[in-house]
């Protein structure tokens, strides 16, 4: 069952890392009153029932865009480092950038 198991998770992983299209609407809702989440390099996480906020798509695939230009540890250390500073994650740099460039 362990090896079961195992393998299933690895096709799994492969699976959304290789994916070109990682955006994933998904049933249940994101811890944090959140409406999605962009967890690199996995893809971006919306809730079904936001799926035609087009608004809200374009500010994930900003965040996308920042962990492009960034890399995987500079993506994180970043947003851990603004959410620290401004005490909240409505008001560092890269939440904000994401709210202008998605309101076109």
């Amino acid at each position: 069952m362990k090896k079961y198991f195992l393998i299933v998770s690895c096709v799994l992983v492969l699976y959304i890392i290789t994916k070109k299209d990682k955006i994933y609407y998904i049933p249940f809702n994101i811890p944090g009153k959140q409406m999605a989440a962009t967890i690199p390099p996995f893809g971006i996480f919306i809730e079904s029932e936001y799926k035609t906020d087009k608004s809200l798509l374009r500010h994930e695939m900003v965040h996308w865009s920042q962990y492009q230009r960034m890399g995987f540890f500079g993506f994180y250390t970043t947003y851990v480092k603004e959410y620290f500073k401004y005490g909240n994650r409505f008001d560092g740099p890269m939440e904000v950038e994401a709210r202008k460039l998605s309101k076109i």
